[in-house]
């Protein structure tokens, strides 16, 4: 398991550098599940949304799964805005 905890704006300035990160740890610790915590994010754009479906869809298609978990309520509300909440593996906390 790898947990990845958010930055507080994931929009397209750090979205880019998000996605950066994520690529360069999946690529040399091949997880199983990734956890990504966004208790510390405050907004999410959609960039920010985009590389969720993104490494979503990526741990899904090499056998694994990516949990999205600890979003403050207007986190929550953008995904569900978008439709993402049925798509995504949204939990309340990181346990």
């Amino acid at each position: 398991m790898l947990k990845f905890k958010i930055p507080p704006r994931l929009d397209v300035v750090s979205s880019t550098e998000t996605e950066k990160k994520l690529v360069s740890l999946l690529n040399s610790e091949k997880p199983n599940q990734l956890v990504c915590d966004f208790s510390e994010a405050d907004y999410v754009s959609s960039a920010g949304l985009r590389i969720m479906l993104l490494f979503s869809k990526r741990m899904k298609n090499n056998g694994g799964e990516c949990i999205l978990c600890g979003m403050k309520k207007s986190v929550l509300d953008v995904f569900k805005l978008a439709g993402f909440d049925a798509i995504l593996d949204i939990r309340d906390s990181v346990e």
